[in-house]
C-alpha cells in the first residue's frame, strides 16, 4: 500500500512537471512585455514550481520580448566600456554596476546585442535562485567564417544549472535571425538546453571548462562546415566531409556521406553560381546516404537542402 502511494505521488509529480514544461510558453506569453528583472522573476516563481520550468520560462520571455539591435551590432563606433579600479573589490563593484546598466537598458529599450540578452537572462536566473554564468566565446554564421579563426570573442550566451546539470542556453539565437540583411523575430527553442553532441558545432567557449571535456581546438571549430538548426534538430550525421573548406581543383565530383538520410527525404544542392538548386545522385547503404555532387567548380559556396531547408554549408576554394 505504501509503495503504491509513493508511486502515485511520483506519477503526479512527473505529470505536473511535464505540464509545466508544455505550458510555460503559453503562460509567459500573457506576461506584460515591460517588466524589471526582479518583477519578472517574482511572476515566474509564483506561476512555476520546478527549476526546469522556471529556467525555460525566463528564457522564453527574454527570447520573445527582446529584439536584436542590428544597428548597434553594425555600428563601427560601438562603445567599448573601460574603467579604472583601486583593488579587486572596487573592480567587482564596478563590473556589477556595468552589468546592471546593460540589463536596465535592455529591459527599457527592449533591444540588445548578445551581451544584453545574456546579462539580462543571468540577472533573472539569479533572482530565481538558479546558479548561472555568462559565457563569452565564438560563433560562426556563414561560409565566410569557415577557416577564418578569430582571436576576440564575438558572442555571449549562458549556462544555467538545473537539477544538478549545466544547461547551455542562447537567448540571442533563440530570438530570431538575420535574413536578407534584416533581423526577423522567430522564436526557436532549440537553443534552450543545446544538446552537448551539437554544442561545439555552433559555439566555442573562451574558457575551456565550458567545452565539457571536449578536446576540440578553436582551429578545428572554425574549420567545420556550417550546420544549420534544421540539421541539428534531426538525427542526421555528416560523416564526410568533416572539413568546411573543399578544394575544387582536386576533383570534379564530391560525395557527401550522411548517416540516417532517408530515401523519402527530398534532397537538393545549391551552389553560388546557379539560381536554382539541383538534384544530386544518391545511393543508400547501411543507413548512410551517399550524395554525389557535380558541376561545382566555378562556385565558392555549396549548400545541401533537405525537405526545402538548408542543412549544411561548405566553402569552395
Amino acid at each position: 500500500m505504501i509503495k503504491q502511494f509513493l508511486i502515485g505521488i511520483l506519477l503526479i509529480s512527473f505529470a505536473v512537471k511535464g505540464q509545466e514544461k508544455m505550458n510555460c510558453e503559453a503562460v509567459v506569453a500573457k506576461y506584460p512585455s515591460s517588466l524589471s528583472a526582479k518583477r519578472l522573476a517574482a511572476k515566474i516563481l509564483k506561476d512555476f514550481s520546478s527549476d526546469e520550468a522556471r529556467s525555460k520560462a525566463a528564457f522564453c520571455w527574454i527570447a520573445n520580448n527582446i529584439k536584436y539591435n542590428l544597428f548597434a551590432y553594425r555600428d563601427p563606433k560601438r562603445k567599448v566600456i573601460g574603467f579604472r579600479y583601486r583593488d579587486e573589490e572596487d573592480k567587482i563593484r564596478k563590473l556589477l554596476a556595468i552589468k546592471d546598466s546593460i540589463v536596465d537598458h535592455t529591459l527599457k529599450t527592449k533591444k540588445a546585442v548578445c551581451e544584453g540578452y545574456a546579462q539580462t537572462l543571468s540577472k533573472i536566473y539569479t533572482h530565481l535562485g538558479l546558479e548561472n554564468l555568462v559565457i563569452k566565446g565564438f560563433v560562426r554564421n556563414s561560409i565566410h567564417d569557415i577557416g577564418n579563426e578569430q582571436q576576440v570573442p564575438n558572442h555571449a550566451w549562458n549556462v544555467v544549472k538545473v537539477d544538478d546539470e549545466w544547461r547551455v542556453v542562447d537567448a540571442t539565437w533563440a530570438a530570431g535571425s538575420v535574413i536578407n540583411g534584416r533581423w526577423q523575430q522567430s522564436y526557436d527553442d532549440y537553443y534552450y538546453d543545446v544538446p552537448r553532441e551539437h554544442y561545439l558545432k555552433t559555439h566555442f567557449p573562451e574558457n575551456r571548462r565550458w567545452k565539457f571535456g571536449s578536446r576540440l581546438s578553436k582551429e578545428e571549430f572554425y574549420s567545420q562546415p556550417i550546420y544549420t538548426t534544421e540539421f541539428l534538430r534531426t538525427n542526421l550525421e555528416l560523416i564526410e566531409p568533416l572539413q568546411g573548406i573543399i578544394a575544387k581543383r582536386k576533383s570534379k565530383e564530391l560525395t557527401l556521406k550522411i548517416k540516417n538520410l532517408d530515401s523519402v527525404q527530398r534532397v537538393l544542392y545549391g551552389i553560388s553560381t546557379n539560381r536554382y538548386a539541383q538534384k544530386p545522385e544518391i545511393t543508400y547503404k547501411d543507413s548512410v546516404g551517399y550524395v554525389k555532387i557535380k558541376s561545382f567548380r566555378k562556385s565558392n559556396r555549396l549548400f545541401l537542402v533537405i525537405d526545402g531547408k538548408v542543412h549544411v554549408e561548405f566553402k569552395l576554394i
